[in-house]
């Protein structure tokens, strides 16, 4: 093969790469990008996300209505539910979970809002999260006020209801 030959095959060589990486390139970039989720999985979806986030207002509701506050609220919790409440011990299950709450509720002047701003679900599993207010009295028996935020995950139940998997919470900062 002659010089000028072997130079002509090498640049067809050349052209011909190329030409395959350039036309492959966007065939790649094409296969890899996410599938559009079809209308009835999308809508499989805003549906359990509206579930959720129905789930945490309803558990609200319950515990703010409640005679029994801490049963209406541990009802919402699966049995080997985990609290992760600031500054102390995970709560590992829901015996552990409801003395969590329990130290708190016996808190002088003690009372609890909260209100969920965003979640999201898919898969038998969900979160929550939101801002909280929790209301005490200080040793002198002022007035204090802890604001904060939580975050909730959710399992999904065989009968479609959504109880709390892991909740956990901390405070803004300083009280007022």
């Amino acid at each position: 093969m002659s010089r000028l030959q072997r130079a002509f095959s090498s640049l067809l060589f050349r052209a011909g790469f190329l030409l395959f990486v350039l036309g492959s390139g966007p065939l790649l970039v094409i296969s890899c990008s996410p599938a559009a989720e079809p209308p009835a999985q999308k809508a499989d979806l805003d549906a359990e996300r509206a579930a959720l986030m129905e789930a945490d207002r309803a558990m609200f509701e319950a515990y703010s209505t409640s005679d029994s506050p801490l049963d209406a609220l541990m009802a919402h919790f699966v049995d080997d539910a985990n609290v992760l409440p600031p500054d102390a011990p995970m709560a590992r299950d829901k015996a552990e979970s409801r003395a969590v709450f329990a130290a708190l509720e016996a808190m002088p002047g003690y009372s609890l809002t909260w209100s969920p701003s965003k979640g999201d679900a898919g898969g038998g599993l969900g979160y929550t999260i939101g801002t909280y207010q929790i209301k005490v009295q200080d040793p002198e028996g002022n007035p204090l006020a802890i604001d904060g935020k939580y975050m909730t995950v959710w399992e999904k139940q065989p009968d479609g209801s959504w109880k709390v998997a892991v909740d956990m919470f901390n405070a803004n900062g300083a009280s007022r």
